[in-house]
């Protein structure tokens, strides 16, 4: 069965309809601008990085050269190798004007470094640094690689820095050039990439303490630093990290000259998608004020169109299944309310309509019954005239005797016209009456009655038993060859009752039989007969659907006559 869909349900899904793609769309271009917004910050941070990294990059190159130019310098060279030759007044002015040209050299750098130069053959130390001491070469001379290594604070000794030493033999004259610079290059270079970038960057390694500029929120990049402790970083990327339930954009982007340290910069994604944050904000909270307003204005539809349609409906319901006092309540004013108030005066005619022609039909179908009956009535009294005229005739005057005081007996029942309602019992005696007349003229049949005595007390209307038992007599036993059995049984079911006549006669063939049942639902003809025609019209005005007479083969081969109705009566 199709599902109907009334005007309430039709509105709220056309209100469905025109919000949803909106708020997909909506939803859609939103993303896709937050994805613009992110790949515009991810791509503006990767060139701020690159930038600041290709610098940092160009003064650590620069400082790499610093060694190879200190190497072949033929001062320090010279130096170097004089230590047997020269004398020490000699020695002292050499040092001096190398100390002069490594400070010469260092100042060439923006950053603040420091060279030193030393001779492991004659263990002589040049150095920008004063304080450097053999230990600390020892200690250089320690590393496996000559790359740049970061060497941390000491507490309460020198600041953390990085060095880088390069280990020259050239002519069987060894020389060791160490560069170094300190951490607070960087840390200066990060202090001005935030300043004039706006950004948060720190220089991380997985190994070491990450270096940071002086205003930098310290519990933000601890977090950061534990996050990429537990990954494995490439040489560049991005990645979206979630912190104290805030959302950043982390870049990150590997330095070539310094092994294992990474530039990496962060920023609060809602801080810099927050424009965008209040208009999706402000386009949901005006959806969802419209949708508030499109279902007010389905409701006020529903209750001013839908309810009263529904009141109009029930009503028409209602007079279809014969409730003719229904009336609709008017609860809404406007233009149904003429609707409504029209549909109750149209239902108050048709109930007095109704009214008036149930009382006329019933007035019929008394004039009906009591005409049926007088039909009946003349149809026997004839039958038994002439009974009583062939005995006279014969001379049978106890025939004629015993008809006579039957058909007194029955006149006498069937002229009481104070009621036109019968006992089963009282219909009994006038059935006995009839079959002891008819078996005294036939002389080659018997009968049985067998009807309960809680049906005994039923009431039924007049002449309705009588009429099928002498069908049995006439078209039954009178028309057979063989002696004649006729039995009357009864039996009752809640308020289902039925009376079974059957004989042993020569019954109907199926065509007829079905023929017959057919007739007896049509009005009468002049070629059908009137009695058992009488019984089932009488049975059909006076009681529920269904009652009536059913035709069927008995099991002694003739036909059997089954008078059913209901009452609200149990027998």
């Amino acid at each position: 069965m199709p599902v109907k869909i009334n005007i309430f349900h039709k509105m709220v899904l056309l209100i469905a309809s025109l919000l949803v793609p909106i708020l997909a769309l909506y939803g859609y271009s939103n993303q896709v601008s937050v994805d613009v917004v992110k790949a515009g910050i991810e791509s503006s941070t990767w060139n701020r990085l690159s930038f600041f990294m290709s610098q940092m990059e160009s003064n650590l190159d620069q400082l790499s050269k610093f060694a190879i130019i200190a190497s072949r310098s033929p001062g320090i060279r010279d130096y170097m190798e004089s230590w047997k030759t020269d004398a020490p007044y000699d020695r002292i002015r050499k040092r001096s004007k190398i100390e002069e040209q490594l400070i010469l050299q260092s100042a060439t750098s923006t950053w603040v470094n420091q060279l030193t130069v030393y001779s492991p053959e004659s263990k002589e130390i040049v150095s920008t640094d004063y304080s450097i001491t053999d230990r600390d070469i020892r200690q250089l001379m320690k590393r496996e690689s000559q790359t740049w290594d970061y060497v941390p604070a000491e507490s309460g000794g020198e600041e953390a820095y990085f060095s880088r030493y390069t280990y020259v033999d050239r002519q069987q004259t060894d020389l060791l050039v160490e560069v170094r610079f300190l951490a607070d290059n960087i840390q200066n270079m990060l202090a001005e990439f935030r300043r004039t970038d706006q950004a948060n960057p720190f220089f991380y390694h997985p190994q070491s303490e990450p270096i940071v500029s002086g205003d930098t929120d310290s519990a933000i990049i601890s977090e950061l630093v534990s996050l990429l402790n537990r990954k494995s970083l490439e040489p560049s990327g991005s990645e979206i990290v979630k912190i104290h339930q805030k959302k950043y954009s982390v870049n990150y982007v590997q330095s070539k000259s310094l092994p294992g340290w990474y530039l990496v910069d962060y920023e609060p994604l809602e801080e810099i998608l927050s424009p965008i944050t209040k208009s999706r904000n402000l386009f949901y909270g005006s959806a969802a004020l419209l949708l508030a307003l499109s279902l007010s204005a389905a409701l006020l539809l529903y209750w001013q169109v839908q309810m009263p349609i529904k009141q109009l409906i029930r009503g028409v319901k209602g007079l279809k299944t014969g409730n003719y006092s229904i009336r609709l309540q008017n609860k809404v004013h406007n233009e149904f309310e003429y609707l409504i108030l029209r549909f109750n005066e149209m239902a108050e005619q048709i109930q007095q309509l109704i009214e008036t022609i149930y009382e006329e039909k019933i007035r019929l179908r008394e004039a009906t019954l009591k005409q049926l009956q007088s039909q009946i009535n003349p149809h026997f009294l004839y039958n038994c005239l002439f009974y009583i005229k062939n005995m006279a005739s014969l001379g049978e005057t106890e025939a004629v005797a015993a008809m006579a005081l039957n058909l007194g007996q029955y006149y006498r029942y069937a002229t009481r016209v104070e009621s036109e309602m019968a006992t089963i019992e009282e219909e009994i005696k006038l059935v006995t009456n009839y079959l002891v007349i008819q078996n005294l003229r036939i002389e080659r049949f018997h009968f049985e009655i067998g009807i309960p005595e809680s049906m005994r007390k039923l009431r039924i209307p007049r002449l309705t038993i009588q009429p099928l038992v002498e069908n049995a007599v006439i078209h039954g036993v009178e028309r057979s060859a063989r002696y004649g059995i006729i039995r009357i049984t009864g039996r009752s079911s809640g308020g289902e009752h039925r009376i079974v006549v059957e004989d042993n006669g020569g019954g109907m063939s199926d065509e007829a039989m079905a023929k017959l049942q057919q007739q007896l639902a049509l009005p009468m003809d002049d070629e059908m007969g009137c009695a058992i025609w009488n019984v089932h019209q009488r049975l059909l005005h006076r009681y529920k659907g269904g009652s009536g007479l059913q035709l069927a083969r008995s099991e002694s081969g003739g036909l059997s006559v089954t008078m059913k109705w209901e009452s609200d009566e149990c027998g």
